[in-house]
């Protein structure tokens, strides 16, 4: 039985080491309305959630940052693998490294996967090397907001909807090359997609493939600065 107490649960996690290149979080949770975040403050993180319920918030910050700041030369090499069963879940994965210092840094990696209704996933990658974000969802009106910046490395989006009324915003910036892979599928219910690339030295690329039942049409919006 699930307990007021149960539901107002907050967990926070922090780890912290100046030497560490591999800090390593495994959750697997199962349960309504959990509030959970996470803080990997170093350089070499990794995260691994298999989470299933609805109405949960998962907050999950690799380098820190909104703001708890911390950076001075942290390089990067983040990696994020998360899993989410269920309704009305909001979840966001925060990876940065803007190496103030100068340099280069390693690229962030991250993979969602989620099945169910109404969850709203938001994901930001920054730093200077490159980044690669894979969001793949099975529902109906889900919302994802993917950004990356970063002016070491390649941009790349991966992002497969099926299901109905889903809005996605894909925002990638920052010198080198960008591109995006977008496969969205509906069968009723409109899909809206933003696409925007705005990189400066090197070119960016897209394609898109959707199949759209709705008699309105989907809407794909693309926006591209090179």
């Amino acid at each position: 039985m699930t307990t007021v107490w149960a539901r107002a649960l907050t967990i926070a996690l922090t780890l912290f080491s100046q030497t560490s290149w591999a800090n390593e979080i495994y959750i697997t949770q199962s349960g309504d309305g959990l509030s959970l975040e996470m803080q990997q403050r170093s350089v070499g993180n990794y995260s691994s959630l298999n989470s299933t319920g609805d109405d949960n918030t998962v907050k999950v910050y690799q380098g820190m940052h909104p703001d708890g700041t911390t950076d001075g030369d942290e390089t990067g090499g983040h990696e994020a693998y998360w899993t989410i069963t269920g309704n009305n879940n909001d979840l966001g994965s925060y990876q940065t490294d803007e190496n103030r210092g100068g340099g280069g840094g390693a690229s962030h990696h991250l993979a969602n996967i989620v099945n169910g209704d109404y969850n709203t996933v938001e994901h930001t990658q920054r730093g200077k090397a490159g980044h690669v974000g894979f969001v793949e969802i099975q529902g109906d009106s889900n919302t994802v907001d993917l950004y990356q910046r970063g002016n070491g490395g390649q941009k790349w989006a991966d992002i497969v909807l099926t299901g109905d009324g889903h809005t996605v915003d894909v925002d990638q910036r920052g010198s080198n090359s960008a591109s995006a892979a977008i496969d969205l599928t509906n069968s009723g219910g409109a899909y809206n997609f933003t696409l925007t690339q705005n990189v400066t030295t090197s070119a960016d690329s897209f394609s898109i493939t959707g199949s759209c039942a709705t008699a309105g049409g989907c809407s794909v919006i693309v926006n591209r600065n090179n």
